[in-house]
């Protein structure tokens, strides 16, 4: 038999907060690609792959339950909030 893994009840303070730090790392990364890439794509196309990539990035670390210096910016971000 499988034993229940216990769950913590995280925040939705807290899964807003890593989802903002993990969009503006994305935002900044992809900005900067679309600069260089000289209009060659529409900046829409990397808008939305930020989010995509920050939606999958967010729920990733709340299953990996590792730590990481994006826990450091998102306990700031939650301050703020």
């Amino acid at each position: 038999m499988k034993k229940k893994q216990k769950t913590k009840n995280i925040s939705l303070k807290k899964k807003i907060a890593y989802f903002i730090a993990y969009l503006s790392l994305f935002l900044a990364i992809f900005g900067m690609i679309d600069y260089y890439a000289y209009d060659i794509l529409n900046p829409w196309f990397f808008i939305s792959v930020s989010f995509i990539s920050a939606f999958f990035a967010t729920v990733l670390h709340f299953k990996s339950h590792s730590k990481s210096q994006i826990d450091v910016i998102e306990k700031e971000i939650e301050e703020i909030l």
